[in-house]
């Protein structure tokens, strides 16, 4: 054989040989951690946030579908037909979908020679859960479930969601979304047993306005059941003339009642805070009639039954014409004008509780407000007086001994509760956003049974939760109000750092907390070491998988460059 024949041959062999490799290369399904971070949050951490009352995790997951054969090997029973059946289909097709969607399968094939593995989502009171329920002998587990509260097990021969309602199935099915994870490519979750059921009843999030429905979808994700929004700024006392946001406030009533897992908190500013608006004129009856039109307006729309009023950082003066002719002080008129409004919403809505933040709704830790020979003092402790004669049914609102109160004893409350009587109930405003930005897990002390201090078991935290920074504050605040008894910071924020930005960052997020501290937000402004901060965030932004909460850390660290009137340095 001539050697000018054979060259041609091996180049040709080589040649071929390299496209072959080539196209092997361009054919290798997606890394798992890849395909996580397109399936996008939560992301996979091991652990189910909020912290449930019981849980046991066991070694060994299951595979639900594997992408790479294009096989399904699970069959969902969506045994469940009252109201939120189709909020929990979307949830479960939303996470599947978006694994099935890396995988170019025009036809997803049936595991073949087994049975599939069984996914049942019911009620435990329901006759489809009844086998599985004898099964695993979860009867005692059962008699000690509560409201919203819900059995997960995750086992070798199938899995059974029960919730003990509407809200303890969307419950149970949002803590089984967080098992599921990617290995090897196929979807699979790890086995467990849960047990689970919330302190607080309702878990009060807020924002400034009314958010697409997709929000209040991922609340349900997260066991978030409460929204509040307006403030000073969304609803007029004198009545919704906006088109847009009636249509808004519509939108969330239908929200509410199609799924019976949301509740809205209307909230409504009644003083002289708001620019450009007048404070309602508590001895004018048009004035009043409006405004208990609108509340009436807004309840109808939205399904609330929940709603609060405000009279925040305004001086406790009488500020308008009529009022100051029929009453002596603004604690008398806060309180007949809130009397018509109990009255009012009680035949619109039986059983509905009417919230009232005043203007001294600090404790009395906050001097600036009750030091003696401070400006109102004596119109201030007026007030409190007042407060005894209203109507008992009227919650006062506080946001603790100060107005960031990132600890607050049984002494503080008694305290607080001296001024306004002590049988008068009260609704806990978590304020500690503010003290806890930029990127802060909720880690403040509160008493040993909480929830007993807090009205009807209602927690409310104020908070931006709509945007990606408010979210992540959002879940951690929810662990606590969720478990008290279960919280632990630490852990808290290390599973929502992986849940919201990938198990990458969790080690870079420990430098920043280090960095930060437990001070206030200011002082970490205009004293932090910006060098060290900026080189945790470049790793920040590069591992973690999603951009968002990187980003608003970015924003905050321009601004304290701006404080300590340095120059930022290119990103």
């Amino acid at each position: 054989m001539q050697i000018n024949s054979i060259v041609p041959k091996i180049c040709l062999a080589l040649i071929l040989c390299i496209n072959t490799s080539l196209l092997a290369e361009t054919q290798q399904t997606l890394s798992d951690d890849e395909i996580e971070k397109i399936m996008a949050p939560p992301f996979y951490s091991g652990n189910i946030l909020p912290t449930p009352r019981q849980v046991k995790y066991r070694k060994g997951q299951l595979t639900l579908f594997d992408g790479p054969a294009g096989v399904i090997l699970c069959e969902p029973m969506f045994e469940y037909f009252g109201p939120a059946r189709e909020l929990i289909i979307k949830l479960w097709n939303k996470r599947i979908d978006a694994y099935k969607k890396q995988f170019k399968i025009d036809k997803w094939k049936l595991v073949d020679k087994v049975q599939p593995l069984p996914i049942l989502f019911s009620l435990v009171s329901d006759e489809n859960a009844k086998y599985l329920i004898d099964r695993y002998d979860l009867h005692k587990k059962i008699g000690n479930l509560k409201e919203q509260g819900y059995i997960l097990e995750i086992r070798k021969s199938g899995i059974l969601c029960a919730g003990k309602d509407n809200e303890g199935l969307v419950n149970g099915l949002a803590s089984l979304l967080q098992l599921i994870h990617i290995k090897d490519g196929k979807l699979v979750v790890r086995q467990a047993s849960v047990f689970d059921y919330p302190t607080f009843v309702r878990r009060y999030v807020t924002d400034y306005s009314i958010p697409a429905n997709d929000f209040f979808d991922w609340l349900a994700s997260q066991k978030i059941n409460g929204f509040a929004s307006g403030y000073a700024y969304l609803i007029d006392w004198r009545g919704v003339k906006d088109s847009n946001i009636v249509a808004s406030l519509k939108r969330v009533g239908d929200y509410v009642k199609k799924y019976r897992t949301l509740h809205f908190m209307p909230q409504i500013h009644i003083g002289p805070r708001v620019k450009n608006r007048p404070a309602l004129d508590q001895g004018n009856p048009e004035d009043i009639n409006k405004f208990l039109k609108t509340v009436e307006d807004v309840m109808r729309w939205t399904q609330a039954d929940d709603v609060m009023i405000l009279f925040d950082d305004v001086p406790p003066i009488l500020s308008m014409p009529m009022e100051k002719k029929k009453f002596k002080t603004l604690g008398q008129a806060n309180g007949y004008v809130l009397d018509l409004l109990y009255k009012r919403m009680q035949k619109i809505r039986p059983g509905s509780k009417l919230f009232f933040c005043p203007p001294p709704y600090q404790g009395l830790k906050y001097v600036r407000k009750w030091k003696p020979g401070v400006k109102y003092y004596k119109e201030r402790m007026q007030y409190m007086k007042d407060i005894h004669s209203w109507n008992k049914n009227i919650i006062c609102v506080w946001t603790g001994p100060v107005t960031e109160s990132r600890v607050i004893t049984t002494d503080d409350i008694k305290q607080y509760k001296a001024l306004i009587g002590k049988d008068r109930k009260l609704l806990y405003w978590d304020n500690t956003w503010q003290y806890h930005q930029p990127l802060r897990n909720f880690h403040s002390k509160y008493p040993k049974n909480f929830v007993k201090y807090c009205a009807y078991g209602r927690s409310f935290v104020f908070i931006n939760a709509t945007i990606p920074i408010g979210r992540f504050f959002a879940v951690t605040a929810n662990d606590y109000y969720w478990n008290p008894q279960a919280f632990d910071a630490e852990r808290c924020w290390r599973t929502a750092v992986a849940q919201f930005m990938g198990r990458q960052a969790v080690p870079i997020a420990e430098r920043f907390y280090q960095l930060r501290g437990n001070g206030y937000y200011c002082y970490f402004a205009r004293t932090a070491d910006l060098d060290k901060l900026k080189s945790i965030l470049e790793e920040l932004k590069r591992v973690s998988w999603t951009r968002e909460i990187p980003d608003y850390c970015w924003a905050v660290y321009e601004n304290m460059c701006k404080i300590q009137k340095k120059n930022i340095k290119s990103k």
